[in-house]
């Protein structure tokens, strides 16, 4: 049975299919049609809605994608959508300052919009006398496509709805009651109908349990890929184990907390959580995973999914290729390690085995001598996918190249080191000729395809000329440093 509390009042269900998303249930079973389906892909972002969990610092709120996020999610969750967050008579500061600046055209994605911006203003709340700059309301909107009113007038509203009187999102969802409840037996279903079960366990004891009795159960992270094959594909799983609310998962060590100067990083955890966790100890990481989806997305998305996905195209994955990244790797045949190089057998293909999980990945701390270009190729800066993904590190002691492992995704069936570009590298001065050098052996190590996205000519062409740009952005940046 699921429960959680929907714009102030408790809803309990045990008739919900295991497959059926958030928005779904909320349009078709309750008539909550303020929650609007436009691409049921995650990208638009009409279908935005506030989820919170209790924290020890009170309720604390983040926008997901209802479209693509599953029913489970909710479960002893706060849900606050478009049409609960005024108060009786009155809007919310969003919805007045959307009015007052003409910020809504035909108004379907509209309640996406309040949302978001919503949720700006309760992060508001929580840090007194902070207000968002411009920057932080385009990020903030950044899952918000539509344009049809012009988007001068929206950012305009985000900037007025914080001089308009704030009012904290906490009282709608406490105004009837917090409730507790009693321990529940993870290893049955949290749903089950029609032949279709889905479990929620909340340890890797209780995971482990349940692999052994579903070992080919389909596991279930943030699903911002595997929430299309419900909405786009019709697929319908018959087991499902959402991994998310799994402790051990979602942990992670801070910087300067691991005696092997190595950072452990739970398959569970989030872009969003990621983001503030490498900000210290790797900012170029931190600044592509500001890049990486939506703030909606990255909200649900793990950086488990994303590496156990095994798309071509995934982000982070070339990145940990760049850094020699370990994966662990557990399940019913016991735990192992597993380097990221050996990880991928081909497209869409790993090493996992049924009733296997990837656990946590482990990269090591970058030293002084040690550096890591990122730098993400795609037609919109915000929420879209590589055409190339290109990642470099360099170990210089010296003025020499000790050590460099650039690798790429979208250039191949797999993301994939540039073994002969490498070699060409090391040993070498750190000089623009040993680049330029390098770079020609870009066409040995790559053969990709043309698509929708780029030519194969373009992905080359841009990937050589990205590892000459690495090296000029690495001298200015040793310069300002000095």
């Amino acid at each position: 049975m699921i429960r959680f509390n929907l714009n102030g009042r408790w809803i309990e269900s045990s008739e919900i299919d295991p497959n059926c998303t958030i928005l779904k249930f909320l349009r078709t079973n309750l008539k909550q049609v303020d929650v609007k389906e436009g691409c049921a892909a995650g990208d638009c972002g009409a279908c935005t809605i506030m989820l919170g969990q209790m924290t020890e610092h009170g309720i604390e709120y983040q926008t997901l994608n209802a479209c693509i996020a599953l029913m489970a999610n909710v479960h002893d969750r706060y849900l606050l959508t478009s049409s609960g967050i005024g108060r009786a008579g009155k809007l919310h500061p969003a919805q007045q300052a959307l009015v007052d600046c003409h910020g809504s055209q035909c108004g379907f994605c509209t309640p996406g919009f309040v949302m978001s911006m919503a949720n700006l203003q309760q992060n508001a709340c929580k840090a007194p006398g902070h207000i968002p700059d411009v920057a932080e309301i385009h990020e903030a909107l950044s899952g918000n496509l539509c344009r049809c009113t012009g988007y001068r007038p929206i950012i305009e509203a985000a900037q007025r709805m914080h001089e308009l009187p704030q009012q904290n999102l906490e009282y709608i969802s406490l105004r009837s009651g917090v409730q507790s409840f009693d321990p529940r037996d993870a290893e049955q279903p949290l749903l089950e109908a029609n032949g279709r079960r889905l479990f929620m366990p909340e340890s890797e004891a209780q995971l482990k349990a349940l692999l052994a009795l579903y070992p080919h159960a389909r596991l279930w992270a943030g699903g911002t890929d595997a929430g299309l094959e419900i909405t786009q594909r019709f697929t319908q799983f018959d087991t499902i184990i959402c991994v998310n609310r799994v402790a051990e998962l979602t942990r992670c060590s801070e910087p300067g907390q691991d005696a092997d100067d190595q950072l452990w990083l739970g398959a569970c955890v989030t872009f969003s959580q990621a983001e503030k966790l490498l900000a210290e100890s790797f900012p170029s990481f931190a600044q592509l995973l500001h890049r990486i989806g939506s703030r909606q997305i990255r909200n649900m998305g793990t950086l488990g999914g994303n590496i156990a996905n095994a798309s071509p195209i995934g982000d982070t994955p070339p990145v940990f290729f760049a850094l020699d990244a370990i994966l662990e790797i557990d399940g019913i045949h016991g735990h192992r390690e597993v380097a990221i190089g050996d990880f991928y057998l081909g497209y869409k293909q790993t090493v996992l085995q049924p009733g296997e999980y990837l656990r946590a990945v482990r990269i090591p701390k970058l030293k002084a001598t040690e550096h890591l270009w990122l730098h993400k190729v795609s037609k919109r800066y915000d929420d879209d996918i590589s055409a190339v993904m290109f990642a470099l590190y360099l170990s210089v002691e010296g003025g020499v190249i000790s050590s460099a492992r650039l690798a790429c995704g979208g250039m191949a069936a797999t993301p994939k080191l540039a073994e002969k570009t490498n070699a060409a590298l090391s040993g070498k001065h750190f000089a623009v000729s040993s680049f330029e050098q390098a770079a020609a052996f870009i066409d040995q190590d790559y053969q990709p395809i043309s698509d929708v996205r780029a030519s194969d000519q373009y992905r080359l062409q841009v990937t050589r000329n990205l590892l000459i740009k690495a090296f000029h952005d690495m001298t200015t940046a040793q310069g300002d440093a000095a």
